[in-house]
């Protein structure tokens, strides 16, 4: 009774902010105008879905890349898959990866009215909620639906266990929802039953992340780009930037190519509407920038490069010599560090890695990759690493045998999810 009080006063919270969730929209449209678009999809309305087996939601453009091997998996296995997300990066990630093999929408918000048209339209037979997503109207129509639920690559980051184990009795009746939870972790999944999870529901299935693709579709058009700028440059990538990240990047570069000669910096803001802003910012500082948009301009006095594009991070670490994942030397909680890894890259990141904590602690404990305090100490351990050619190549050994010992997590969530037809 408590719970279902708590979400009718959450729901009517939800309906009062509706207004300045469609305003939100659009002023974040200012800058990506993709957010003005579809909106009425987001409630619901002018979604066009057919029936399918399974529906997969995976919020944003790190979840779809890391959801993309299952998907992939069940796409193998003949099973119908549409796959949801919340952000326009997120859904031209999609788009961009699997085309019209799966279908796509937004997921709608969690309004009562919206949800009920929503459930009545996909005509699923299981749902595949991606690592925290505890919405609890949604899963509570779910649950009336008995559509089973099944929450994968499941984690709790640190700061949202301390808020949730406050009021873990209002978790308690959502996470007992789910037919069954698999963690990424044993820390993971102490936490789901901490806050309420029967623990007959919850079993550690390992972190899809590890089970990464490295096909480069058009391979040979990054490696035609490299030879613009020159091939036998040393290539460091920034990839998943935030603000503040490239400027303590930027005002170091400098120092970097007095020791690393004819250095390039390829920078990957983690948001579009941040593009102009970055480029602005390196022409500012005096270097010589050039935009991957207009890529016909790059040429061998590029000093920077802005990745002004989307799902091309793969091919460009596939380039680069170097990698630093951005979210990390501000606290954002840091990104995917397996993916340079997994092309042989040796990988930098800063303090901030809160998002990927045993990932991390399994790399850094096997010399596998570098954490650094701040951006004077990455500038310091790139110079190090470039001058120790046998200390990198042991690097890169260390983090390909990390990556092998923890893959098989897609086989594990595949059979979970099989034995639901």
């Amino acid at each position: 009774m408590v719970f279902k009080a708590m979400r009718r006063i959450y729901t009517f919270f939800l309906y009062l902010l509706l207004p300045f969730i469609v305003c939100r929209l659009y002023w974040k449209g200012r800058h990506l105008p993709a957010y003005r678009k579809r909106i009425l999809e987001r409630f619901s309305i002018g979604t066009q879905v057919t029936e399918a087996d399974v529906w997969l939601h995976a919020v944003s453009l790190g979840e779809v890349v890391a959801a993309t091997p299952l998907i992939d998996m069940l796409l193998a296995h003949d099973v119908r898959v549409l796959v949801t997300t919340m952000t326009p990066t997120g859904s031209q990630q999609v788009l961009t990866r699997f085309s019209n093999k799966v279908q796509h929408c937004y997921l709608p918000y969690d309004y009562p009215w919206v949800l009920r048209r929503f459930f009545k339209k996909i005509k699923v037979r299981l749902g595949v909620i991606m690592e925290t997503e505890l919405w609890p109207n949604l899963i509570e129509y779910a649950h009336r639906l008995s559509l089973p639920l099944v929450l994968a690559n499941a984690r709790i980051s640190d700061d949202a266990y301390r808020q949730y184990h406050k009021v873990r009795f209002l978790f308690k009746p959502i996470v007992s929802k789910f037919s069954a939870i698999l963690a990424q972790s044993e820390l993971d999944a102490e936490r789901f039953m901490a806050l309420g999870a029967p623990k007959s529901l919850v079993s550690v299935a390992g972190n899809m992340k590890f089970d990464i693709q490295t096909t480069i579709s058009q391979a040979s058009w990054f490696e035609s780009l490299k030879e613009a700028w020159g091939a036998q440059r040393t290539v460091l990538i920034a990839a998943s930037t935030h603000d503040d990240e490239e400027r303590q990047l930027l005002t170091r570069l400098s120092s970097l190519q007095q020791r690393i000669p004819d250095v390039v910096l390829l920078i990957a803001p983690r948001h579009p509407e941040r593009f102009e802003a970055v480029f602005a910012l390196s022409q500012q500082l005096g270097f010589r920038t050039c935009q991957r948009s207009q890529h016909a301009l790059i040429d061998v006095s590029a000093e920077v490069i802005i990745l002004d594009s989307m799902g091309e991070l793969t091919g460009f670490y596939h380039v680069s010599d170097y990698a630093f994942v951005g979210g990390s030397l501000v606290p954002i909680g840091g990104h995917n560090v397996l993916e340079p890894i997994a092309l042989g890259v040796p990988t930098f990141c800063g303090p901030h890695m809160q998002n990927s904590k045993a990932i991390c602690k399994a790399l850094c404990d096997a010399n596998a990759l570098q954490l650094v305090n701040d951006a004077d100490a990455l500038m310091a351990a790139l110079i190090a690493t470039y001058g120790d050619n046998d200390g990198r190549m042991r690097q890169i050994s260390n983090a390909t045998k990390v990556l092998v010992a923890n893959q098989g997590s897609v086989r594990r969530h595949w059979e979970t999810i099989n034995g639901f037809f």
